[in-house]
């Protein structure tokens, strides 16, 4: 083992001075970095202690108490045009999509058979009013006849009566001559007057008797001949009677022809078809020269009313009340628009609310009746539908835009006097045309902001932004961009 040599003091002294220059070097970069590091924390910090917004002020101001909802055009009437009478399609007078009046000719069908039956009907109607005509003119005979028969029937009780007085007549000249001839008898039997005066009495008596038999037969003579008339007349009323039942037979007859004619003429009516409603017609589904047949289940065509046309729409039933409420004042007015269109709301009134609630949504069907003049809204259309219920006067708004959401609910950033900014929390009740209608937070005349938010909590320091300062430091952003951009390069 060789022994280890001492290392020279020269050495040893240039390795004691490396090292504290090396420690030396260390320590200034540490408090370089620091101090770098601390001026780069301080510029930040100046940075951001103040920040720009754009602010609004909370106002006052008379709003709509709205309900707000996804609505569907429907037509208020769609009907199906079919055929009613079977032919061949021989016009047709207007053109797919087309707007039509109630009452204009639609199409036309082959009617020379309909009027054909027209003919037929109409001679037959001629013959059977003929036939009773004829039965009158029967009766009117048969009327004059029964008119004969009760003038003889008068005449013969006449003479009934005639021949009744001649009998009382001759009944009391009977009487007359009995008792003269009684008389004279018994003035003969005591002989007081002759015999050939006694006998003439005697023949007096038995010469009124003979008369007085004669006009008793010749009242029964006539009697039989009243009976004979009684039953002529009876006989002539029965002829009447049975003309009478002639003519309502005959009648009754040309009113069957009658409806049989009406009824052609109603099928003849059918080969023109005519437009039930103003609408807007459909593709042409049968056209000129095809058959159809009566009652066809293939339509024609199909007219939709668009003028005035309805929106179905649909609340919760929480909102039932107030809408049941509002509608005792009168009619609520609804405005629908698109979509895409905000700006040109449609108005309408509520005219149906519907008798059920729907369990399976928990919503109520209302729809709106509308003009639609411009004809703007179509059938199967969506749209968004704004039911007013009424205005609330002096209600506070804020712009949409000041309005947060946090964790805690929704939030506007108050400017306070100093400068500064305080989270405040909001209640919104509704919103319309981009604003806010708040029940609670901000006061009506605080200063809120609207833009800048997402560099703001709650004491951070605000600079208010004006159209100035913003054109000043969008030109700074470019600067700044353009220098960094240089420095890279």
């Amino acid at each position: 083992m060789e022994p280890k040599l001492p290392r020279s003091p020269k050495k040893i002294t240039w390795v004691i001075l490396g090292v504290i220059l090396l420690a030396g070097l260390v320590v200034f970069g540490i408090h370089a970095g620091a101090a770098k590091t601390e001026k780069t924390g301080k510029a930040g910090r100046n940075k951001q202690q103040v920040t720009p917004v754009t602010v609004a002020m909370v106002t006052q101001k008379t709003v709509p108490i709205q309900l707000q909802a996804i609505g569907n055009v429907q037509s208020g009437s769609t009907v199906s045009i079919t055929p009613e009478a079977s032919g061949r399609i021989i016009g047709v007078y207007f053109k797919k999509g087309q707007d039509v009046k109630k009452g204009q000719l639609l199409f036309t069908l082959d009617d020379r058979s309909q009027a054909a039956a027209i003919q037929q009907a109409q001679g037959t109607v001629a013959k059977d009013q003929a036939s009773v005509q004829q039965a009158r003119a029967a009766l009117t005979r048969d009327l004059g006849q029964v008119d004969q028969a009760r003038a003889t029937l008068i005449k013969d009780l006449a003479l009934v009566r005639q021949a009744q007085a001649t009998v009382g007549k001759d009944q009391a000249q009977v009487d007359f001559a009995q008792g003269q001839s009684d008389r004279y008898g018994a003035l003969y039997k005591k002989g007081a007057i002759s015999l050939d005066t006694a006998q003439q009495y005697v023949a007096n008596i038995r010469t009124a008797q003979a008369t007085l038999q004669a006009d008793r037969e010749a009242i029964a003579n006539v009697q039989a001949v009243l009976k004979s008339d009684q039953v002529a007349l009876s006989n002539a009323q029965a002829v009447v009677k049975g003309d009478q039942a002639a003519i309502a037979n005959a009648q009754a007859v040309v009113s069957s022809d009658q409806g049989a004619l009406d009824n052609t003429k109603v099928q003849l009516s059918y080969a023109k078809i005519y437009a039930p409603i103003d609408g807007r017609a459909g593709n042409i589904l049968v056209t000129q020269g095809n058959v159809v047949q009566a009652n066809s289940t293939t339509p024609l065509v199909t007219l939709t009313q668009i003028r005035p046309i309805q929106v179905a729409f649909s609340i919760p039933e929480t909102n039932l009340p107030q809408v049941q409420k509002y509608m005792q004042n009168g009619k609520l007015k609804v405005d629908v628009t698109f979509p895409d269109n905000q700006a040109h709301p449609i108005p309408g009134t509520l005219s149906f609310v519907n008798n059920t609630v729907d369990n399976t949504t928990g919503t109520i069907q209302l729809i709106g009746d509308f003009d639609n003049t411009q004809g703007h809204l179509f059938p199967g259309q969506f749209v968004n539908a704004t039911l007013t219920l009424t205005e609330e006067p002096n209600a506070t708004v804020v712009p949409s835009q000041a309005v947060q959401n946090g964790p805690d609910g929704q939030f506007v950033f108050v400017v306070k006097p100093d400068m500064t900014v305080e989270n405040v929390p909001v209640t919104v009740s509704s919103s319309i045309d981009g604003l806010d209608v708040v029940q609670k937070g901000p006061q009506p005349g605080d200063k809120i902001v609207t833009d800048g938010q997402a560099n703001l909590v709650s004491g951070s320091k605000i600079r208010i932004k004006t159209a100035g300062n913003n054109s000043n430091v969008e030109k700074s952003k470019r600067n700044n961009s353009s220098n960094s951009g240089g420095g890279d390069s």
